[in-house]
């Protein structure tokens, strides 16, 4: 993980105290004083249900973030969660979309505190009020998260105390009639607008941005994140139940501060300057604790690269993300002056619901990879099911929304994408946990090979085409040995005789039929020889123009054909294999190929499968070393290199090499022994265990280059096959074009992460 055993960073001197009052500040804060009123006109006293069902949406996501805080405590919040587990793709998604989510939502709470800076005191512009604010609150954090920490807890005592009041009298005093119906409008509506008050709960995922700010995270963000959560929907709950039984849902549209007017109504012109002054608080609350959270997501995203390095800024005095602050404050304070407070809440809940269904994916990616450095104090319970759950609950909101957040939400992830492009990819420097567990465990491959099982259920056929430089005795004891593990094989030997294309090839059959006798006499001896183990083999005689095409036509007539089995003798040279019939059957064959280089290949005793990636060539080739092992009695031994690096997981990359051997490999092999070997050169690595281990079999999957005119399966396949000490067997599987090219594009995008 990027950062650990840093000397440089924050200070960690808020607590629990300083935790709940960031995220109550910005919860119990402008939503509350704002969008409360616009869910009561909208919804009527069902307003209640949304509230408290909006905090049971946010309740698993808070939990989520939780783990994720208390296992990774580093500035950024879910910025830094999702870039760590899924990758600096998924960062750069994600880390603009909540810092301009929470840039927006700061835009909406300087806008609802100039509005009610306007009803307090009349001459005071609602657009000035918000630039003075913005200004403020900027400079505040500017100078020191303690500074701005201290005032937030004050703020947020002061709101909690004035609406704890408003709901212990206003329970008294609420009218009953003013409930019925207590839901007018239907589901529909108490449902619906959720996706419009939930930014008021986005409070509780502010908390972690600060998490390395935080002392005793294991403890303190836990308690403050879920705890913000369940005090916010209590309040909530309880204000709206009581705004609506004091002021029918049917004025309330009619009214500009429907809580005040509520407080006025049960304690006079006090209770409705008392009301105007917890307004103020709120908003102001809200806006501070945004412009604090909204700017450490920058600080985290110069710190990983994702944006330019000049945001990866401590100031030497105050020691807080000066330049950070200085940038979100002053977009901020612009968007305030739009005045379009529901747009802005609206676009900043679609841009958190993206978040939270990747926080959600990313806690799955943590518990899955397991890395040495991810220990959360705080695990999230009934796992995998909540967080799935929770994921699929946030994308749902944003189905709730008007179309506006929507479109806002799909133009800023197309955009971060295009950045992604032009500078992210070349710059971050964190590599996150998904990109090595896809490319490790490739999740889709049992898919794809499950689907592909019935109809190469019927291809048992082993086909050994004999060229003129062909040696076929190794061929038929690897052809054998296969048999003998799947007794619904078969084995076939096609004599290809190649004759010049003026040579009609009728003429050609009748010419030279039979195949020179010596030739012929060969291959029968050497039939007969393992047709005594009980494999039928048949030996057929082909006559071509070209010994590729000839071949390939024996194949396209023969549907059972499965695999194709050939040599090679001499070096893999670029010139050799330009063009060469071996090169050209791997290329267009339609079924699986097989190419052997052997090197004296006599009893197989021990065999040794580099399943560098877990792909379909190289699982093949586990499957098909597995089968000779079975047959031979042979140890099988699948091997791992990886690269050294700060990020390597090397319990989770044998994890899954144990379990991917015993997958395809520990219903056939008799001794199957998986290694991960920590190796600067791959190469380098398998030819140094293949000399150590003294194997007879080396069996390597095709590389993603194969298809490369002068390749025959690849540079490392083939540079294996070169230099290694033993005989070695180079897989190709076959699959169809449209598959092909989706894996080049998905590979491409790996490429990128």
């Amino acid at each position: 993980m990027h950062g650990i055993g840093d000397n440089r960073g924050l200070v960690r001197e808020l607590g629990l105290k300083e935790g709940l009052a960031i995220g109550l500040g910005t919860m119990i804060g402008a939503g509350i004083f704002v969008l409360s009123g616009i869910a009561a006109e909208r919804v009527g006293p069902a307003a209640t249900i949304s509230y408290i069902l909006t905090g049971l949406v946010c309740l698993p996501i808070a939990m989520v973030i939780s783990e994720l805080a208390t296992g990774m405590p580093k500035a950024g919040g879910s910025y830094t969660f999702i870039t760590q587990a899924l990758g600096p793709l998924a960062g750069s998604v994600v880390g603009p979309g909540n810092w301009l989510g929470l840039t927006f939502a700061t835009g909406f709470y300087l806008i609802a505190f100039g509005e009610y800076l306007s009803f307090f005191i009349p001459v005071i512009p609602p657009w000035a009020g918000a630039a003075v604010a913005g200004l403020f609150f900027t400079f505040l954090n500017y100078r020191g998260a303690k500074v701005s920490g201290g005032v937030q807890n004050l703020v947020v005592i002061l709101l909690l105390v004035i609406l704890i009041a408003f709901v212990g009298v206003g329970l008294f005093n609420v009218d009953p009639t003013l409930h019925q119906p207590f839901m007018p409008y239907g589901w529909g509506a108490t449902i619906g607008i959720i996706g419009l008050i939930i930014v008021s709960y986005t409070g509780f995922e502010k908390i972690s941005t600060i998490s390395e700010e935080i002392k005793n995270p294991g403890r303190n963000l836990p308690l403050a994140i879920i705890g913000s959560v369940i005090i916010a929907t209590i309040i909530y709950a309880l204000i709206v139940f009581v705004t609506t039984g004091l002021v029918s849902h049917t004025e309330i549209s009619q009214l500009e501060a429907p809580l005040i007017e509520s407080a006025g109504r049960i304690a006079g012109p006090v209770g409705s300057m008392v009301m105007l002054v917890a307004a103020l608080l709120a908003t102001l609350s809200s806006a501070n604790a945004a412009i604090l959270a909204s700017s450490r997501i920058n600080y985290g995203m110069g710190r990983d690269r994702v944006l330019p390095g000049w945001f990866d800024y401590i100031h030497p005095q105050f020691s807080t993300p000066s330049r950070s602050i200085l940038v979100t404050g002053s977009l901020a304070t612009l968007l305030a002056f739009t005045g379009q407070a529901e747009m802005l809440a609206e676009i900043s809940s679609a841009l958190f619901m993206v978040s939270y269904a990747l926080l959600c994916m990313s806690v799955i990616v943590m518990r899955h990879t397991r890395p040495r450095w991810y220990h959360p104090a705080f695990r999230v319970p009934l796992y995998p099911v909540l967080p799935i759950v929770a994921g699929l609950l946030a994308l749902g909101v944003i189905l709730t929304m008007d179309a506006l957040p929507q479109i806002a939400g799909v133009t800023l992830v197309g955009l971060s994408l295009v950045w992604y492009v032009v500078w992210v990819h070349k710059q971050a420097v964190v590599t996150g946990e998904f990109g090595p567990m896809w490319e490790r465990e490739r999740p889709l491959e049992g898919i794809i090979e499950a689907a592909q099982a019935p109809g190469l259920a019927g291809k048992k056929e082993i086909l050994i085409p004999v060229f003129a430089d062909t040696e076929p005795e190794p061929l038929l004891k690897l052809a054998t040995a296969l048999a003998q593990a799947d007794d619904q094989r078969v084995v076939s030997i096609v004599d290809v005789q190649v004759v010049p294309a003026q040579t009609p090839l009728g003429l050609a059959e009748v010419q030279f039929h039979p195949p020179d006798e010596s030739r012929g006499n060969a291959l029968a001896q050497v039939a007969a020889q393992y047709a005594t183990q009980g494999i039928p083999i048949r030996t057929l005689h082909r006559v071509g123009h070209g010994a590729a095409s000839c071949a390939l036509a024996v194949v396209e007539a023969r549907p059972a054909v499965g695999l194709i089995l050939m040599s090679w003798l001499g070096p893999l040279s670029a010139g050799q294999i330009y063009g060469s019939p071996g090169k050209t059957v791997l290329q267009e064959a339609q079924c699986n190929v097989a190419v052997l280089r052997a090197r004296e290949l006599g009893t197989v005793r021990r065999v040794l499968v580099p399943a560098s990636g877990g792909g379909p060539h190289a699982r093949l080739g586990l499957r098909l070393a597995a089968d000779i092992a079975s047959a031979s009695s042979a140890a099988l031994t699948v091997m791992r290199i990886v690269r050294p690096s700060n990020d390597l997981n090397l319990e989770a990359e044998t994890r899954y090499l144990n379990e991917m051997a015993e997958e395809i490999a520990g219903g056939s092999a008799s001794v199957v022994r998986s290694r991960v070997v920590v190796h600067e050169n791959v190469l380098e690595g398998i030819l140094q265990e293949a000399q150590d281990g003294d194997y007879d079999l080396l069996v390597i999957g095709a590389s993603n280059e194969w298809a490369i005119k002068s390749l025959l399966v690849g540079a490392l396949p083939d540079a294996v096959a070169d230099r290694a000490p033993c005989s070695v067997l180079m897989v190709r599987r076959y699959e169809p074009t449209g598959l092909s090219a989706l894996r080049r594009v998905v590979g491409s995008i790996r490429g990128w992460t």
